[in-house]
């Protein structure tokens, strides 16, 4: 069930994609809310991908709290970005060093997710890591591969 989800989240976000393109061809140059698409699109298919790869068992844990987290901070990053004034200059303000649409999106969108997903991913891991048993069947698919093409 959660494989489904994440592919149809995957299409609908290939979707918004597709059609962000298709603004760019309108006369008069890409609307406003064609960049929108594209935002949404491409936030979208990051957690999509991530909940693809997180979809391992059914009894798991779920990180459908962390993943709309993450897409909602990822979208308000982004939005962000786009939503402030193109006024950076030399008097412009720094926020750690880089002017403040530059920090949302390097401090916000790119360094907290390294932060928050690994650790999610620890608290999650004996649940959604392999287990022994999943181990001597990888073995014993290997044997049987050995046997099967005679190489020892």
């Amino acid at each position: 069930m959660r494989k489904t989800r994440a592919l149809q989240g995957i299409l609908v976000s290939s979707l918004l994609l597709m059609a962000g393109y298709a603004t760019a061809f309108l006369p008069g140059g890409t609307p406003d809310w064609g960049v929108w698409l594209f935002l949404v699109g491409t936030s979208l298919i990051m957690i999509c991908t991530m909940a693809l790869g997180a979809a391992k068992r059914d009894g798991a844990p779920s990180l459908r709290g962390l993943f709309g987290f993450l897409f909602f901070l990822l979208v308000g990053g982004f939005g962000a970005a786009l939503l402030l004034p193109a006024a950076e200059g030399p008097g412009s303000t720094l926020l750690l060093g880089l002017p403040l649409r530059a920090a949302i999106i390097v401090y916000g969108v790119g360094i907290l997710p390294v932060i928050l997903v690994p650790i999610f991913y620890a608290w999650t891991f004996p649940a959604l890591g392999i287990r022994q048993g999943d181990v001597a069947k990888i073995r014993e698919a290997a044997e049987a591969a050995r046997r099967s093409t005679g190489t020892e």
